[in-house]
């Protein structure tokens, strides 16, 4: 019978990987698990993989849909591993099966209470951000909070989102002119 284990590793950004071992349950239905990376070989792939797939789904779709998607994409990856294992940029691919896992899930709006909670514990935080964050769209919300949110720099971003990073720049300037037009904010850089 297939070997199993019931340790778990949290990881450091919520997400507890057990050890994968190959399933019983596959092993019952008669599935072959040829292909199936060790336990060891998947934890350190998900331990190498998964914060910066689950920043970039957390800041495109937000913390609920985006931890579910990083779930879900991780999830892909186990089943698809010959097929992952092959791919240059992983976490870039996986970013797109997050993508796709997300239409799942219909994001909910803020109640009005949770907003002014934030308020409460974020004092310093221009109140007016998130609703103008919500209203860019999702490429430029994408980059704005990875770039300043994150810290990441343009060419990490362009390798995740797998796109040009002159491409990056622009949402970037974009999103940025658009935040300070909506936040009645002149912009750093000129000088008055």
């Amino acid at each position: 019978m297939t070997e199993t284990s019931s340790v778990t590793r949290p990881l450091d950004s919520g997400i507890a990987v057990a050890d994968w071992p190959r399933s019983p349950v596959l092993w019952l239905m008669g599935v072959s698990q040829e292909g199936l990376p060790s336990g060891e070989e998947f934890t350190s792939f998900v331990r190498r993989v998964q914060p910066r797939l689950q920043r970039g789904l957390v800041a495109t779709y937000g913390p609920d849909v985006g931890r579910q998607a990083t779930v879900d994409a991780l999830s892909w990856a186990w089943e698809h591993w010959d097929q992952i294992r092959s791919v240059e940029n992983q976490t870039g691919y996986l970013y797109r099966v997050g993508q796709s896992a997300s239409r799942r899930y219909v994001p909910k709006p803020l109640p009005p209470e949770l907003l002014g909670e934030l308020e409460q514990r974020f004092p310093d935080v221009e109140p007016r951000l998130v609703p103008a964050l919500a209203r860019l769209s999702t490429q430029q919300r994408t980059v704005v909070v990875l770039v300043h949110g994150f810290g990441w720099s343009q060419a990490d971003v362009a390798g995740l989102l797998e796109l040009n990073p002159s491409t990056v720049r622009e949402h970037l300037s974009r999103a940025l002119s658009r935040l300070r037009d909506q936040l009645e904010v002149a912009n750093a850089h000129e000088y008055r």
